[in-house]
C-alpha cells in the first residue's frame, strides 16, 4: 500500500510541475522585476513558516522528502487540478446567477478537494507519517505550497495594478496577502488534513467514526474558504462573511493547534492515537 502511493504520489508530482512552472515562467518575461521580487518574498515566506513549523514537536519525521512533497503537492498538482476545473465551475456559478458565490464555488470546491487529495496520498506513502497530528502538519504544508505560489504569481501578474510602479504592485499583493488573510490556506488543509489524520491513523474507532471526522473537518475547511470567497456590492455581506470566516477558520486551527500539540507530547513517542494504555504501558 505504501510503495503505491508513494509511486503514485511521484507521478502527480511531476504531472504538476510543468502547471507550476509555465504560467510563472511566461509571465517572468514580461514582467522580470516583479518576477524575481515576488520569488524572493515566496523563498523568504516558505523558509521561514517552514522553519516555525520545523521547531515545534508537531514535525514528524526525519528528513525532508515528506515536507517537499507536500509543499510541491501544494504548489503544482493542486494547482493543475483547480486550473482545469475552476474556470468551468466558475462559469456555471456564473450561468446560474450565483455571481456572488461563484469563486466561493471555484475555490473552495476544486481547491480544498486536490489539496486534501494530497494529503491523504502523503500520509499513506511514507510509513513514519502515522499518528493523527502528522495529518495536520502534511496539511498545513501542503496549504503552505499551495499559498506561496498564488502568492509569487499574483505578485508578478497583478504587479501592473499600482499606476506607477510594478515594485509597489508588488508589494500591494503581497502585503494585501499576507496581512489582510494571513496564513488562509495553511489554515484550510491544517484542518482538513486534522481530520483526515484521525482517520487513518486512530486506533480501535469504527468506519463511521474515521468518515465522520474526516468528513466533518473537510467540511469545516471547506465553508471557511467558501465563506471567504463570497463577492458582491453588498458591503455588509462582504465584509460580514470575512468577519464570520475568519473567526471560524481561526478559531478552529487554534483549537487544533493546541490539540495537536497537547497530542504530540515528547514522552509518547510509542502513542498510539486514542488508546487507553495506562502511563506506564505507554512510557516504557
Amino acid at each position: 500500500m505504501s510503495k503505491l502511493f508513494r509511486y503514485s504520489l511521484f507521478l502527480f508530482i511531476l504531472l504538476g510541475l510543468p502547471f507550476m512552472a509555465l504560467p510563472v515562467l511566461t509571465h517572468a518575461l514580461a514582467l522580470p522585476v516583479p518576477a524575481v521580487i515576488s520569488t524572493v518574498f515566496t523563498v523568504l515566506y516558505l523558509g521561514i513558516l517552514i522553519a516555525v513549523v520545523r521547531k515545534t514537536r508537531l514535525w514528524p519525521y526525519q528528513g525532508w522528502a515528506p515536507a517537499l512533497l507536500a509543499v510541491l503537492w501544494g504548489a503544482g498538482t493542486s494547482y493543475a487540478l483547480v486550473s482545469v476545473s475552476a474556470p468551468s465551475i466558475i462559469d456555471l456559478a456564473a450561468h446560474t446567477g450565483a455571481t456572488t458565490t461563484a469563486a466561493s464555488w471555484g475555490g473552495a470546491y476544486p481547491e480544498e478537494i486536490a489539496k486534501a487529495t494530497g494529503v491523504v496520498f502523503i500520509l499513506l506513502a511514507f510509513k513514519q507519517l502515522n499518528r493523527p497530528w502528522h495529518g495536520f502538519v502534511i496539511g498545513m504544508l501542503v496549504g503552505l505550497g499551495f499559498e506561496s505560489f498564488e502568492n509569487l504569481l499574483y505578485g508578478i501578474v497583478m504587479s501592473p495594478i499600482h499606476p506607477s510602479s510594478d515594485i509597489m504592485g508588488v508589494l500591494q499583493i503581497w502585503g494585501a496577502r499576507v496581512f489582510l488573510g494571513p496564513f488562509l490556506h495553511i489554515a484550510f488543509t491544517g484542518l482538513a488534513g486534522w481530520g483526515i489524520g484521525w482517520a487513518l491513523f486512530a486506533a480501535d474507532r469504527s468506519l463511521g467514526w474515521r468518515l465522520t471526522h474526516a468528513l466533518g473537518w473537510f467540511v469545516v475547511a471547506f465553508a471557511c474558504h467558501f465563506g471567504w470567497n463570497i463577492l458582491g456590492d453588498d458591503l455588509v455581506l462582504l465584509i460580514g462573511s470575512k468577519i464570520v470566516t475568519g473567526i471560524v477558520l481561526y478559531a478552529s486551527f487554534i483549537y487544533v493547534w493546541v490539540a495537536a500539540y497537547k497530542a504530540a507530547k515528547p514522552h509518547d513517542e510509542l502513542y498510539t492515537a486514542v488508546s487507553q494504555l495506562p502511563n506506564k504501558q505507554r512510557t516504557h
